[in-house]
């Protein structure tokens, strides 16, 4: 028996919390990491050389992510596979690792890595449906569009991400907001968790079985190991009303934003009613709203909606009856992979004055990026009203910090989508971009409307999401991943996302 099988056999009759093999040499390079895993997992290594190489690195998102060059991509086929990767790879502090589901958080090294290891989940595509039907279980390497189009042959659907093109596994981990109000985040309806944790051992986690992790795996996102499967609760669901509806911004922007702050402080609120409400500016067309108004139930221009269908005059009326399958694909269709993206979030109460003063500042940072070539500039805002915290709290909570009972009239995520070209305008992008954002926070701080939670699905690297959720719940997840991965493995050798120390 070869040294290796050695080894490996000997790490998997550790016990759950086994110390990292303190004789293993830390000189180690990524070159010899991926030759170990490739001679571990035969047929699951990609390389520089070879052509389903460029395959996986096409499949991110930003233009960022598909500038690094791992010196191999991982595709595991299984959970076991998983397994045996992290054993190898946590044995050495020198190989350092990236994990991709979806790869559409848009920073250089979020899910990938220069010279590393990068483990690709898209062969983890798994999908059951239990006999009830109350329930799904997905793999981390499907996309939201995938997610759809299966459940909807049964009828069903869950609250996944907008954007067909967003990975489960990222979405799913940083909490997930969706179109469907009354279910809470998306992470407030997993069941379960498959993970793997550094040391290569396999739990299934839920309300009763390491439910510490199961609180923590709700926001906490990949700082405990890698999750091969969620089972997540569904509904029924059969067709939707929704799309995309263009204003220009100066003559309806008093309608806009009465009909915004009106519908997230409705008590009354149905919870069939969804919308984003998006100001964009492009040096073509200046600056326009574009709302997109989602109705859960096959009806035309629902009451609920209507305070932004009514709004005039208008560009473009995209709506129409439609599926969410085809939804989702739209949605994504409207923000292709390959260009250089910048995003970050805030949250904010729902006041009226306080919007007022958001678009202001977003028309005033407008001057400093008018002239890069290929920019579009957007931030979106999404209501969260009461329902929708209660809601997330009636399954249990999370680790959010969001608050449950928000005073006032409920809350308002609001993230940016900064789009462009060329590489050379990236420091005049990110200076206006962040100079926008600290603006805005500056005028919520001053109208006292100010809410500190930031949605580390578009958190910029700027930005603490983990602080943000609060002292107790950071301090929670920290002794979790004490607990979790002792050795401190997704702490120090995934240098990407958002880390709880």
């Amino acid at each position: 028996m070869n040294v290796y099988l050695s080894w490996l056999l000997l790490s998997m009759c550790q016990g759950l919390f086994a110390a990292r093999p303190t004789d293993e040499p830390l000189s180690l390079t990524n070159q010899s990491c991926c030759q170990r895993l490739r001679t571990a997992l035969p047929g699951q290594v990609r390389e520089v050389n070879e052509s389903s190489y460029n395959a996986s690195l096409t499949t991110y998102w930003s233009a960022q992510e598909q500038s690094l060059k791992p010196r191999c991509f991982l595709i595991p086929a299984s959970t076991q596979d998983v397994s045996t990767a992290l054993k190898i790879l946590s044995a050495s502090e020198a190989c350092h690792f990236a994990v991709k589901s979806g790869g559409h958080m848009p920073q250089a090294g979020a899910a990938n890595i220069e010279d590393g290891v990068t483990i690709d989940l898209s062969g983890l595509n798994q999908f059951y449906v239990s006999k009830n039907r109350t329930t799904a279980r997905i793999g981390p390497g499907l996309r939201w569009s995938q997610v759809y189009a299966k459940l909807a042959r049964y009828g069903l659907a869950v609250p996944g991400g907008r954007s067909g093109q967003v990975g489960v596994g990222g979405y799913l981990l940083g909490g997930g907001s969706s179109y469907f109000i009354g279910h809470g985040f998306g992470c407030d309806n997993v069941a379960a968790y498959e993970i793997v944790l550094a040391n290569g051992t396999i739990l299934n986690v839920t309300k009763s079985a390491h439910s510490d992790l199961f609180k923590a795996l709700k926001g906490g996102s990949s700082n405990f190991g890698i999750v091969t499967s969620f089972t997540i609760r569904t509904f029924q669901l059969g067709g939707i009303w929704g799309g995309n509806i263009f204003y220009q911004a100066e003559p309806t922007l008093d309608q806009q934003l009465k009909a915004f702050n009106e519908f997230t402080a409705n008590d009354d609120y149905d919870i069939n009613a969804a919308v984003q409400m998006s100001i964009s500016f492009s040096p073509s067309v200046g600056n326009v709203f574009v709302n997109q108004p989602f109705y859960a139930l096959p009806q035309i221009n629902p009451p609920a909606l209507q305070p932004f269908t009514k709004i005039q005059p208008q560009l473009g009326n995209q709506t129409a009856l439609d599926t969410l399958p085809t939804f989702a694909v739209t949605d994504a269709a409207s923000s292709p992979d390959g260009f250089r993206q910048m995003t970050w979030a805030l949250s904010i109460e729902n006041d009226l004055q306080t919007l007022r003063a958001l678009y202001s500042a977003f028309n005033s940072s407008i001057a400093s990026i008018a002239r890069v070539p290929g920019i579009s500039w957007s931030i979106t805002m999404e209501p969260l009203p009461r329902v929708f915290l209660q809601a997330s709290a009636s399954q249990g909570g999370n680790v959010l910090g969001v608050p449950t009972s928000p005073q006032g009239n409920g809350l308002v995520l609001v993230d940016s989508s900064f789009t462009w070209k060329n590489a050379n305008d990236t420091a005049i992008v990110r200076k206006a971009g962040l100079k926008l954002l600290h603006d805005i926070i500056k005028s919520a701080k001053r109208l006292g409307t100010y809410n500190p939670w930031v949605d580390v699905n578009h958190a910029d690297f700027s930005q603490d999401p983990m602080s943000s959720y609060g002292p107790a719940n950071r301090a929670f997840l920290q002794d979790m991943s004490r607990k979790y991965d002792p050795t401190q493995v997704f702490q120090k050798q995934v240098p990407g996302g958002f880390k709880v120390f």
